[in-house]
């Protein structure tokens, strides 16, 4: 995808993972743009470059998110609650 007004900030394998992190960044107010090859979604690839999902947000809003995304990554099965 080329646009100067986005900026690249996850690869995820597969619809899932992209949804997650989506859904985990716009629940901060963070609008994402998620961009795939379709044959991928149809055939329900994960893996690979068919299976690959670019994940977009606007480029005021990109430090904003890799923040958000270094705390995902940070984050340990043991640190969960429960």
């Amino acid at each position: 995808m080329k646009d100067s007004k986005l900026q690249l900030v996850w690869k995820a394998q597969g619809y899932l993972d992209a949804q997650l992190i989506k859904n985990y960044l716009e629940s901060f107010g963070i609008e994402v743009f998620d961009f795939e090859e379709s044959v991928g979604k149809a055939y329900g690839l994960t893996v690979g470059s068919l299976g690959e999902v670019e994940l977009y947000v606007r480029k005021e809003k990109a430090r904003e998110a890799e923040e958000y995304m270094r705390r995902y990554l940070e984050v340990k099965p043991d640190d969960a609650e429960g």
